[in-house]
């Protein structure tokens, strides 16, 4: 889906770049990579955006490193960041989902200037992570699993991705992810994102006060979420300074592009395209 490569902060990043007007940075998770997001493409291209949608390190047709620390928070921000530069960039609406939510919420607020609006997709700001409950630690459980060098690699893989394949459940691109990550390399990568930033140890080193996010920010989260409560979703308003709305999208699993396809470009269709992120949804909550 990619069309075409550039080579930015020492790696090779592919990505879709689409369309003319105002750019939208389209950031995927894991295990993901830009076709996550083939419904909202063309609606925002047919809108009159300009649609930029990267594979991010480890994952899809970009570079792979295999060492952990090429996967921390602020490695990533500073691909995003280089990427927009190497594109003549200098500021737009930004949507992430999964860890692309993660990156979106820490480009918004180290990177201010270069943020129009910002959209997050399942995961809240990583300020609900500094001290989860023990029922979003329950459903994240394979984060620490994701810990061990080798051996997770070594038992997703078992009798044919059987371990996996339950993880996953059959949600999101359930097969497709089978054959990406099947490519060398390109297991570790991804787990490698887990093991840089969500570590036991990484509680002990707290990040301490967050920048405000300045942006008029939209959150949505989905109620078949098996990853992610709704209530880390809903507390990310205390860390916005902008204008902040959060909508609820029904009986879609965490993959909310994929599963609520119109849903998704309805909201935000009507939250980019004003200007202070408080389009009248039907169903908005003030938080």
């Amino acid at each position: 889906m990619t069309n075409k490569k550039l080579h930015v902060n020492g790696i090779d990043i592919a990505l879709v770049d689409q369309g003319e007007g105002d750019p939208v940075l389209l950031l995927h998770g894991f295990p993901d990579s830009s076709y996550l997001w083939r419904h909202q493409i063309p609606v925002l291209v047919d809108a009159g955006y300009r649609v930029i949608a990267p594979d991010l390190r480890g994952f899809g047709d970009s570079d792979k490193p295999q060492e952990v620390e090429a996967y921390g928070m602020r490695t990533i921000v500073n691909d995003v960041v280089a990427l927009t530069q190497e594109l003549g960039v200098p500021r737009a609406h930004v949507v992430g989902h999964d860890w692309g939510a993660a990156v979106a919420w820490m480009y918004a607020f180290l990177m201010p200037r270069r943020v129009d609006h910002l959209a997050v997709l399942s995961v809240g700001h990583p300020g609900m992570f500094s001290a989860p409950t023990i029922d979003q630690r329950a459903r994240s459980w394979y984060m620490l699993f994701y810990q061990f060098p080798g051996v997770s690699e070594e038992l997703l893989r078992r009798n044919g991705w059987r371990l996996f394949k339950e993880i996953m459940a059959r949600e999101g691109d359930h097969t497709r992810y089978l054959r990406d990550l099947a490519r060398p390399g390109a297991l570790t990568a991804g787990l490698n994102w887990y093991r840089a930033n969500r570590s036991p140890e990484s509680e002990l080193r707290p990040e301490g006060n967050f920048p405000p996010v300045l942006a008029p920010t939209l959150g949505i989260w989905s109620t078949g979420d098996k990853a992610m409560l709704e209530d880390q979703m809903i507390g990310s308003g205390k860390y916005v300074r902008g204008p902040w709305r959060y909508e609820r999208v029904e009986n879609a699993s965490h993959w909310i592009p994929l599963d609520a396809p119109d849903e998704v470009n309805r909201l935000l269709l009507g939250f980019l395209g004003s200007q202070s992120g408080a389009e009248p949804a039907r169903r908005r909550r003030r938080l």
